[in-house]
């Protein structure tokens, strides 16, 4: 028999076993967390705020809930720079021994971008990192890939459209990603 089919069997002869000694069973609500590397995550269930420090893994509330009360975890609040998403977190005790969510956090990503001059021509290829776009002739703005905060960008031309040179205007084209998308960066292109 598999594993997975014996859970509810477990979860009913527990049920039945507590339900004949005259007592209820009851279920710790918590689980997992992956990659929260900052402050400021407060889960919720229910009325119940649960706040969770930079570096953890697991969390559990502190209330235990009853065989049949529904149960909802939430994200009351977002960590610092970071989101948190929650899979498995709803559902009514009792259909499994524990109950176990998932949390998952990542660092939030913006985009980084800007503006274009004098370019007259197709073949304007940008880079950052391991991202590239390409830029059409007359465009005046472009965006390339995104960055997660607190990450660093520098823009650089991979590729130079034919006739003309095109450069990262001096200050503009790197840094390190704060909480907004880029727009600042220029660049301009002039004949060769």
């Amino acid at each position: 028999m598999k594993l997975s089919c014996l859970r509810p069997l477990a979860a009913l002869l527990l049920t039945l076993g507590l339900a004949a000694c005259g007592g209820k069973a009851s279920y710790e609500v918590g689980g997992t967390i992956s990659n929260l590397n900052t402050d400021g995550l407060i889960l919720a269930n229910g009325g119940e705020p649960l706040p969770v420090p930079s570096g953890k893994t697991e969390f559990t509330f502190k209330k235990r809930i009853d065989y049949g009360t529904d149960y909802n975890i939430t994200v009351q609040t977002q960590p610092a720079h970071m989101t948190c998403g929650i899979s498995g977190g709803s559902g009514s005790a009792g259909h499994y021994i524990n109950i176990s969510a998932a949390v998952s956090c990542s660092k939030n990503t913006y985009s980084v971008g800007g503006t274009v001059s004098g370019l007259t021509v197709d073949g304007l290829v940008l880079i950052n990192g391991s991202a590239t776009t390409t830029v059409a002739k007359d465009a005046t703005t472009f965006t390339i890939g995104s960055v997660a905060y607190g990450d660093t960008y520098a823009i650089s031309v991979s590729t130079q459209p034919k006739g003309l040179l095109c450069v990262v205007q001096p200050g503009t084209g790197g840094g390190t990603m704060g909480e907004a998308n880029v727009t600042t960066v220029k660049i301009a292109c002039n004949p060769a």
